[in-house]
This record gives C-alpha cells, structure tokens and sequence, in this order.
C-alpha cells in the first residue's frame, strides 16, 4: 500500500462527501436564519439561535451518522472496481472521515465570524472546536461500522452492531462525562463557558481526549478485521 495512493483515494472520498455536506450546510443556514426571523416576528426567547457554530453541532452529529452509514460499504465496489484494494479503501475512508470531520466545525467557524461581523457576537473556543470534532468523528465510524455489519453479514447480525454502536456512543459518553452535554443542550453552551462545563467531568481534558482516541481506535480495527476479507458485491 503506498501512502500517495491512499491520499488520492481520501482526497476523492473527501471530495464527494464534501459535495453532500454543502447541501447539510445550506440547510442549516437556512434553517438557522429562519429561527431568527420567526424570533423576531413572534418574539420567543431561543438563545440556540444565537450562533451558527453552536447550532450546527447538534444536527453535525446526526448528519455525520447517517453519512457514515451511506457511505460505510457504498465506496468499496465502486472503488474495488477501478483496482483499489480493500487495505487502500479502508485507510482512504479513515482520513477522509478525519478531514471532513475538521472541515465542517471549520466552515462553521468562518460563517459565524461573518456573522459577528454583523451581530458583534462570537462565542468560540479551542476546547470547544476539539469536542465538536472528536462528537462528529466518533458518530460517523460509528455510522460506518453499522453499514459494514449489515453489508458483510445479514440483517439480525446487522441489528447487532447497531446495539454495539450504542454502546460505544455510551462509553463515549461517560468518557466526556457531562461535557458531552454541551453539544445536546446549546442552552448550557450560552449559559456557560465551556471551561465550566469541562469542569464538570470526572477526567481532565487531556485525559478524555486521549480516552477518546482509543475508543476511536478501537472502532476502526474493528472495522479494519470486518473489511479485511470482506467479500464485495459487484452490480
């Protein structure tokens, strides 16, 4: 497996996937600008409204779910046609996955700073940014390895890493302990500085994000020995 070649493959996959995430973004502006308008027009208190950044992370995390499971096998057969092996695709998938998982926090970093040119309001943070990217990537393996379960076994083995993936989002959850909570409740979000709501975590930062980079870890092997000699179905 040559590294140039598993660059080229992510940066393809990167690239489709890219091409679905502008229609996610388009909605949620539309989305989040509307909220605004009818808070306005019939004057009700919503302060998840109050930034774009914050408001995406929520509806990220759905969205890179369900990405995940669409494209967990869908890439395989295409590439495994143009001579791309499983080894290759898998690789090209995880740092696809990892940039796409950068990118969206980032454009919705740059949309909320042509925002505050406007509203003169800006609520970010580095802390913040980096749970939003480790939320979005644990849900999209998650989404990718519930695809590779049904596609390589049958629907009842399927339900089975579905149970799975909820237990992994579980333990990820305890590993941010109610840190986590900040990107469910965009009100604490507002209410509090993240500082405060890390506070609230029986671990440090740091140790809840390297805990986090094995559970991530962990997710991917099993996805790489589910992959390895995965029989591929060519239509």
């Amino acid at each position: 497996m040559k590294a140039n070649n598993v660059m080229k493959v992510a940066r393809d996959i990167y690239i489709e996937q890219m091409k679905w995430s502008s229609w996610f973004i388009g909605i949620m502006i539309a989305v989040y600008i509307g909220l605004n308008i009818a808070r306005s027009y019939f004057n009700f208190d919503s302060g998840s409204v109050n930034n774009l950044f914050m408001f995406s992370a929520g509806s990220s995390m759905i969205y890179m779910f369900v990405i995940g499971i669409i494209a967990g096998a869908s890439f395989l057969p295409q590439l495994f046609k143009l001579g791309i092996t499983r080894k290759t695709c898998f690789y090209a998938m995880m740092v696809a996955a990892f940039y796409l998982s950068v990118s969206l926090p980032l454009i919705f970093i740059l949309l909320s700073l042509v925002e505050s040119l406007f509203t003169g309001l800006l609520q970010f943070n580095v802390a913040f940014f980096v749970l939003y990217v480790f939320s979005i990537l644990v849900m999209y393996i998650l989404g990718w390895m519930i695809n590779v379960g049904f596609y390589k076994f049958n629907w009842m083995a399927g339900l089975v890493f579905v149970a799975f993936a909820i237990f992994m989002d579980y333990i990820y959850v305890l590993i941010w302990s109610k840190s986590i909570v900040a990107l469910y409740d965009l009100d604490m979000l507002l209410s509090e500085t993240f500082e405060m709501v890390v506070g609230y975590s029986n671990s440090s930062f740091l140790t809840s994000s390297l805990q986090t980079l094995l559970l991530t870890a962990i997710i991917l092997t099993i996805i790489r020995l589910l992959t390895r000699n995965m029989p591929i179905k060519i239509k």
